[in-house]
Order: structure tokens, then sequence, then C-alpha cells
């Protein structure tokens, strides 16, 4: 009687399988490793340049809510340092000139900002592109010139100055740690609310709109809510991040704000990585700490060097630091997945060559 053969199955490549796990979650490992450095940095380093990556995390709320909008939803806008500034002096207003604490500015600054950018994304149901880019960065330089007219609610070029809130007295740090801590905070709960929009449904939804509008309709999408949507979160997140800087800083004017503001917050998501989480925190941290370290080089050659180092990331990174790191990581862990066999090859006993004889 034949013995009973088990069905042949498909045979599966573990290195493969690795391979494409890796690839799939590699992203998450720069937000890891942002957040073990969040931790790590109020240890580490001195309180300047503690405030120095809370300023950074501030940019990084107004780059998150740009990658959603460009990177997800394909909407191009170059007026997040207009939401940014309009954030900042909501917050600004309402704690020195209505007597509100700072902390409870901060849910106003975001629905505020979130409201213009609705009216800021109308023309996007109509306009692309181009078009889009050019109507949205005529918003951030007519900003800086709002500012300076309404001059009584703003005070015009001499800004406004307000205290800092202070710690709470049960929690025992400095002024520039617990503001590092509501930056912190801040962040990773917009962080979170980024990657469950990017997820699901809305995730999907968000990617047809991107790449193919017909195709979004015809799959049942709301191509005007969905656009406004995007424009309101962007918002929210870019007025969060202003009203935080305001915060930190304890004051504001229109100096902080002109065009080139927007550009910078675009130079970030571009580094960092549009289409990309934490690709934001790694642009904020580009735009806020190189231009700094090439003056220090040379005062004199501080624009020149950090032109260079633009162009060099963008020939090297072109999908910004987090597709560098999705490219090379897979490559980096099949190295090592083949030296490994060869050095315990090495140190493996001889196998045994004598054959065995059948009774």
């Amino acid at each position: 009687m034949n013995a009973l053969r088990p069905a042949s199955t498909a045979r599966v490549d573990p290195s493969r399988f690795t391979r494409f796990a890796l690839a799939r979650y590699v992203g998450y490992a720069p937000l890891a490793l942002l957040l073990l450095v969040a931790v790590l940095i109020p240890m580490l380093l001195p309180n300047f340049l503690v405030l120095q990556v809370s300023t950074a995390l501030t940019f990084a709320l107004a780059i998150l809510g740009l990658n959603l909008l460009l990177g997800f939803a394909g909407q191009v806008c170059l007026a997040q340092g207009a939401l940014f500034a309009c954030g900042a002096y909501t917050t600004a207003i309402l704690v020195a000139q209505a007597g509100w604490p700072a902390l409870a500015t901060l849910p106003v600054a975001a629905a505020v900002t979130a409201l213009i950018g609705v009216l800021i994304g109308l023309p996007a149901l109509r306009l692309g592109g181009l078009q889009l880019a050019i109507v949205t960065f005529g918003v951030a330089v007519l900003t800086p010139q709002l500012i300076l007219k309404f001059d009584r609610l703003t005070r015009g070029v001499t800004g406004i100055t307000f205290d800092p809130p202070a710690p709470p007295a049960w929690l025992p740090v400095g002024p520039d740690l617990w503001l590092y801590a509501l930056c912190a905070i801040a962040t990773a709960v917009c962080a979170v609310l980024a990657l469950r929009m990017t997820r699901g449904d809305s995730g999907r939804a968000l990617q047809a709109l991107r790449d193919n509008p017909l195709v979004a309709t015809s799959l049942g999408v709301d191509l005007v809510r969905a656009r406004l949507a995007a424009f309101a979160v962007s918002s929210a997140f870019a007025g969060l991040g202003g009203g935080l800087f305001a915060i930190l800083n304890g004051y504001v004017s229109p100096q902080s704000f002109l065009a080139g503001r927007s550009i910078e917050i675009l130079i970030g998501a571009i580094v960092g990585g549009i289409g990309s989480v934490s690709g934001a925190f790694l642009g904020a941290f580009f735009v806020v700490f190189v231009p700094e370290w090439t003056a220090e080089l040379s005062p004199a050659l501080g624009g020149l060097i950090y032109g260079v180092c633009l162009i060099v990331m963008m020939l090297v990174a072109r999908d910004g630091l987090v597709g560098l790191a999705q490219r090379i990581a897979p490559t980096l862990f099949s190295l090592a997945r083949k030296g490994l066999p060869t050095r315990s090859a090495a140190t493996a006993p001889a196998p045994n060559h004598k054959q065995e004889t059948s009774p």
C-alpha cells in the first residue's frame, strides 16, 4: 500500500517576505526614533537648545499640515506661513488684550485658522496646479500688509508682547522644559491624528483625490468635501503651530511672518519627504538648525552654504529623507543577512561525510 503523500505547497522565500515587511514598515522607524529623541532631549541638551527644538516642533506642525494637503490630497498651497501667522496672532490677541489663559487660546487658534483655510481652499474647487499655487502665495504676501493695516488690533510694527505661561505649581520643572513638553505633546497628538487620516478609507479617499479626481468621483468620493476638509485640517495644524510659536516667544510681529516663511515651510516638507508624517519633523529640524549652523561656519557665506545643502539634498534624496531611508534600509538589511551566514559557516564544525550502510 502506497503511503499517502502530502499535498505540495508553494515555497515561500523568508528573506523576500522580510524585505517586503521591512520596506512597508520602515517608514515608522524615523517616527519611533524621533519619539526616543524627544524623551532624551531635555536630559542631554542645555536650555537654549531645548527652546530651539521647541521652535522646530512648532514648524513641524505647519509642515505636517502641508504634507497632508500636498502629499496626500495633492492640493498645492503656499500660504502655510500666513496660516501660521493667523494662529500666532489669534493666541497673542486673546492673551494680551482679552486676558485669556495661554493654553485656552490654542484650540481657538486652530479653529479660526481652519475656517480661514476653508476660505483659502474655495479657489481649489476650480483652480489647480500652478494657478492655485500663485493664489495661495498671494495670500502669504498679503498677510504682513494686513497685519500692518489693522494696527489697532495687531499693534502694527510694534507687535504684541505677553508673558508665556508658567508651569503648574505641582510640576517641578523650569519654564523652558514646560514649554517644550507642551510642544512635544501637541505635535505627538497631531502626528497620531495625521496617521489615522492617512490610513483606511480616509487615506484611500485622499490618495484617489490626489491621483485622479475623476476616478475618485466614480468611487463615491465627494470632491468638494474632501478638498475643503484637507484644507481645514492642514490649516488647523498650522494655526496650532503658530499659537505655540507665539507662546514660546511671548512676542509676535509682522517681521516674523513674511512671505519667505511659507517658502521655508515648503522647503521643510520637501526635504523631510512630502507624503510622510515623520518627514515633517525631519524637515522642521532642517529648516531651523541648518541655516544657523551654516551661518556659524561662515557668516558671509551662510546663505551660499545653505543653498548648496539644499541642492545636495535634492540630488541625494529626491523624495526626502524618509524616502532615502526607505530605499537604503532594505539594501542594508539584505547585505547584513548575506554576511551573517558566512561568518557562522566559518565557525561551524566540518560535516561528517561518512555514509551509513543499510543493514
